[in-house]
């Protein structure tokens, strides 16, 4: 029996054998973030959102921080449910985590749906993130949450409500400072094998808005000749629930490939 398990949100209301669709969230959020994202798809398809290592109940994981961790974290909870095949949608971190696990263990992955990926390029807003992971208070999280959406995203108070409960956990913040302050050394983040990644047997679909202030939209330009790749007008960093719709529907034509 393993005790490091991570903490995880599964919806499962479609009755079938469909493969099943696992959720990875960016640094600093959580599991529940996918939850109504997940009660769509669940109709479709069983589905897995994981608390990565050193997130929400995932917070004590041994080892938390490096994305490969997290990988192999992912695929032994998989395996554990007893799936060795699933799709993949990962947002941010958890972008760079699906990457990893298509580069693993390739045979796992029936798809990527990736939203503002991690790992791309060396560019990367490092000093947002330190910020990001130590905020703790309403009013330090709604002061940063702007530059994670773009222009006008109307939901910001219930986000910074969410993640303000998440983080009143003793040791979340601890955790998220030590992350962010190993995801560099020099103000840029690590680069993927990407060329390895998108060359992978799987169908691929990649989402990034212009308006991201994390990660620039440029990346997304550098891998189009490569992967289905959309530009999403408008969006900050955060396309699952900026443009939902839209991902949505990738996320449907992924299952049904």
């Amino acid at each position: 029996m393993r005790l490091t398990m991570l903490g995880s949100v599964s919806i499962d209301n479609s009755g079938s054998d469909a493969l099943p669709v696992v959720f990875l969230h960016g640094f600093g959020g959580l599991a529940a973030q996918w939850q109504a994202m997940q009660m769509r798809v669940s109709y479709k398809a069983p589905t897995y959102a994981f608390d990565l290592p050193g997130h929400g109940k995932s917070l004590d994981y041994p080892g938390f921080g490096p994305p490969k961790v997290a990988a192999k974290a992912v695929l032994a909870e998989m395996a554990e449910l007893g799936f060795d095949r699933f799709h993949l949608v990962g947002h941010s971190m958890g972008g760079a985590v699906s990457s990893l696990i298509a580069l693993i263990s390739p045979a796992s992955v029936a798809s990527l749906t990736l939203l503002a990926p991690g790992g791309y390029g060396e560019e990367f807003n490092h000093p947002f993130l330190l910020k990001w992971g130590a905020a703790s208070t309403l009013e330090e999280l709604s002061e940063l949450l702007p530059q994670l959406f773009g222009e006008g995203y109307a939901k910001l108070d219930k986000v910074a409500a969410f993640h303000e409960e998440a983080r009143s956990v003793p040791g979340a913040v601890d955790a998220l400072t030590s992350i962010a302050k190993a995801m560099s050394s020099d103000g840029r983040q690590g680069v993927l094998p990407v060329v390895d990644v998108l060359a992978g047997d799987y169908p691929i679909k990649v989402f990034w808005g212009t308006e991201d202030k994390i990660l620039p939209v440029s990346q997304a330009e550098a891998i189009a000749h490569m992967a289905d790749v959309s530009i999403l007008d408008g969006v900050g960093h955060s396309p699952a629930e900026e443009a939902r719709d839209t991902v949505l529907e990738a996320i449907f034509d992924q299952i049904s490939t």
